[in-house]
This record gives C-alpha cells, sequence and structure tokens, in this order.
C-alpha cells in the first residue's frame, strides 16, 4: 500500500470519527433541547414514578405477610389505601375543609400586620419614607406570592390526579414498562441495567418511607402542639407543616412559616411559642423519631440535598424543588453503581442497600 493510500485510510477513519462525535453531541444537543420544553411532563411523568413506587411498595408489603399473587395484592393495597384515606378523610376532612380557606384568606393580613409591627421599628420608617411606594415594594408582591403560592398548592386538582391515574398504570405492570426501557439498552448490558432500576426502585420505596414518617411525625406533633398553645386553625397548620415536610431541610422552613404569620396575628409572644414548638419538633424528628423509627432508610447528606433543592428550583420552580431530592436519589444510585462500582472498581454499597431482582 502506497502512503498515498495509507493517508487517504487515515483520513477517512478521522472523518468517519469526527463525524460520529458530532452526531452524538447533536443528538445530545437536540435531547437536552426537548427536555426543557417539556421539563413540566417530565417532571408529572416522574411523581407518577413516585406514585407508582409507593403503591408498589404496599404491594410487596402485602405480599411478604401474605400468600398471594400480586394481582392480588395489588388490590388489596389499593383497598387498604382507599380505606384509610377514606377514614382519614372521615374524621378530619370536615374541620380542616373549613380551615384552609380560612388560613388562605388570612395569611395577607397576617402579614401586613407584620410589615405594620415592622414599620414601628426605630428607625425603619425613616428609612422606609425615602423609598418611593414603600408599600409596592415591600407588601403587595409578596402578599400576591403568597396568596399564589398556596392557592396553587392546594388548587392543582387536576394534575394531582392525573399523577395518580398513571402512577397506577404503571404499578399495574411494571415488569413490561421495565422490560420497554431495558431494551434501549445493548444486549450486554441489559441485566446489569435491569439491575440498576431494581436498586432505583428500592432506593425511592425506602426514601418515601422516611419522608411518610417524618411527614406523620411533624404534622400531628404541631397540630396537637398549636391546639395547646391556643393558635387558630391548628389543624390545617399541622397538615401545612406536614406536608411541607415532604421536602427535606427546605420543607420545614417553608412549612414554619404560615403558623408563624398567624400566631404573630394573635400575638409576638404566642409567635414566639409556636416558633420554639417547630425547633422542638423538628430536633425531634430529626435526632430521635428517624434513627429510631426509620433505620436502615435512605437519608442524603443536608448540604448536597439544599443544593439540589435550589437547583431544582432554578430549573423548574416548586415542582423542581418538590421532586429535586428523588431525581438526586435516582441519580446517586446510577453513579453508585454503574460508575463507582462497574467503571471505577470501587467495591461500595449503593445508596438503599441490597440488590432487588
Amino acid at each position: 500500500m502506497s502512503d498515498l493510500e495509507r493517508n487517504s485510510s487515515s483520513l477517512s477513519r478521522f472523518t468517519r470519527r469526527v463525524l460520529i462525535i458530532l452526531g452524538l453531541a447533536s443528538l445530545v444537543v437536540i435531547m437536552l433541547f426537548f427536555a426543557s420544553q417539556l421539563i413540566d411532563v417530565l417532571l408529572l411523568v416522574f411523581a407518577s414514578v413516585l406514585v407508582a413506587v409507593a403503591i408498589d411498595g404496599a404491594v410487596r408489603l402485602c405480599q411478604r405477610y401474605l400468600p398471594l399473587g400480586r394481582q392480588w395484592a395489588l388490590a388489596l393495597a389499593m383497598t387498604l389505601i382507599s380505606l384509610i384515606l377514606l377514614v382519614l378523610g372521615a374524621l378530619i376532612g370536615p374541620r380542616l375543609g373549613e380551615q384552609l380557606p380560612q388560613l388562605i384568606a388570612e395569611l395577607p393580613e397576617a402579614f401586613m400586620q407584620l410589615l405594620s409591627n415592622f414599620r414601628e421599628l426605630p428607625g425603619i420608617e425613616a428609612a422606609m419614607a425615602e423609598v418611593e411606594e414603600p408599600a409596592v415594594l415591600l407588601g403587595e408582591p409578596v402578599i400576591d406570592y403568597f396568596t399564589n403560592f398556596f392557592s396553587t398548592t392546594f388548587g392543582a386538582i387536576a394534575s394531582f390526579f392525573l399523577i395518580l391515574l398513571i402512577g397506577f398504570y404503571l404499578v399495574l405492570s411494571p415488569a413490561k414498562y421495565i422490560g420497554n426501557m431495558v431494551l434501549l439498552c445493548p444486549p450486554a448490558k441489559r441485566e446489569r441495567v435491569a439491575q440498576v432500576l431494581c436498586m432505583q426502585g428500592r432506593a425511592l420505596r425506602l426514601w418515601l418511607l422516611s419522608r411518610l414518617v417524618s411527614m406523620v411525625f411533624v404534622g400531628v406533633s404541631v397540630a396537637l402542639g398549636l391546639a395547646f398553645l391556643g393558635v387558630p386553625m391548628a389543624g390545617a397548620l399541622g397538615l401545612v407543616a406536614g406536608v411541607f415536610t415532604f421536602i427535606p431541610y427546605l420543607g420545614p422552613i417553608i412549612g414554619a412559616i404560615p403558623t408563624l404569620l398567624i400566631a404573630f396575628l394573635e400575638s409576638p409572644q404566642l409567635a414566639l411559642y409556636a416558633l420554639i414548638l417547630y425547633f422542638v419538633v423538628e430536633t425531634l424528628e430529626s435526632n430521635l423519631v428517624m434513627p429510631l423509627a426509620a433505620k436502615g432508610l435512605v437519608r442524603l447528606p443536608p448540604a448536597y440535598t439544599v443544593i439540589v433543592q435550589l437547583a431544582g428550583a432554578a430549573v423548574a420552580g416548586v415542582a423542581g424543588v418538590i421532586l429535586s431530592t428523588p431525581i438526586a436519589v435516582v441519580a446517586v444510585v446510577t453513579l453508585q453503581a454503574l460508575y463507582i462500582n462497574d467503571v471505577l472498581g470501587d467495591e461500595i454499597e449503593v445508596l438503599g442497600g441490597r440488590q432487588e431482582t
């Protein structure tokens, strides 16, 4: 072979490699573009996956203690979940139905009262007098934010039922959907990808269980404590605290704001007592309840979790904050299993513990 032919062959191989790299880069850019355009849909689908994982956990629990096939265990799990929700709705639903609208209506008034007291502090009035339209600067945008935020949080009924519907369809035959995802991978990697998907499912189940433990403890404790202190709408405020506890670390801070505003509307002293109550409840939850009742469950480091939540807020707003931590759980399991274990060769325990089949 002449030098000209060898140079031509080398140039041809180099050109093919460049074209392959450019093609892959273009594909990644196109996928990222469509993902950015469909971020709301992708988050809704992931929320549906969380619902399916939670129901699947109940199904596995039924199968652990009862000799039932999957379909019968699924029917039993759905029946038990429905009964629990009906009982809770009958017990606390009517009272919460009265308190939640009242809470949303009184939050702007409570915030304005806080602003009024703030302006009475020495030097504040003079400083605000130098600012044009201080009420517009401090008052109305924040009031609108709080009103819209809580209205959106408690009013997204359509999305909630859509998430439940998709989650129910996913849990009917999870093996089918997992199998379709595995088929997209090279044949030599399919078994390993299936193992990683099972690890992700178990890690998400354990993370959801840890959140459920925290939500129940915080919600009940805050409601009882606020009722003892004499704070109005204690049940609704306890529900808000429990719901926001789903978001680790940032959630309890956000959930405490409505309670402090409503308590401050009664008296600053009552707001101080409510703040102390929240501090005690969160301290017990972090240092006593979770280590004892949820040993071995999935919890990410605090700094890592907060950074991920801030990134989720920047990308997708409130939905990004809510779903950023479980997405991070999936990402950590993937990196530990496929990169640290398989590529680097370091033997570490994947988040969530043992593998599942």
